[in-house]
């Protein structure tokens, strides 16, 4: 699949959201378990399973980027919009931008970005003075990924 490139660009206004504030790495195991408690709960309906595990797994790289490659503290919210559920992981590195990569070696990792922007339904950055959001918006209807 063809990577496409995260732009700068704000996300689209959400509604209906969660969020968490994990310290470490160490957090991600407890944020995926209730973010996956969302999807499976009766807020959303019933969501393909794959869709489940898509949304899970593209949350779990945007917030282990943002903990691993950002600055302290690192945000995340999930919100319901049309269609899909945008997922934005917040750092203090406004400087640096996401770094996707389709050349490296699958297994040395930093492969996430891209497989990301291949899922999702849109996808981008944006920077502030002292803040960085990274998102992308996960289809939760039967649309295909652009």
């Amino acid at each position: 699949m063809p990577e496409r490139p995260w732009q700068q660009a704000p996300p689209p206004t959400g509604d209906h959201c969660w969020s968490w504030a994990p310290d470490g790495l160490e957090d991600l195991p407890r944020v995926r378990r209730e973010f996956q408690a969302h999807l499976t709960g009766p807020e959303l309906g019933e969501l393909d399973t794959d869709r489940v595990r898509e949304c899970v797994l593209a949350l779990d790289e945007l917030m282990s980027n943002g903990l691993r490659h950002g600055r302290a503290p690192v945000e995340v919210e999930v919100c319901s919009v049309r269609g899909g559920l945008l997922l934005m992981v917040s750092d203090r590195a406004a400087d640096e931008p996401p770094r996707p990569t389709s050349t490296r070696d699958p297994g040395q990792g930093g492969m996430g970005l891209g497989m990301i922007a291949s899922a999702s339904v849109a996808c981008g950055w944006e920077p502030t003075t002292d803040l960085k959001t990274v998102w992308a918006v996960m289809p939760t209807d039967e649309v295909s990924a652009a």
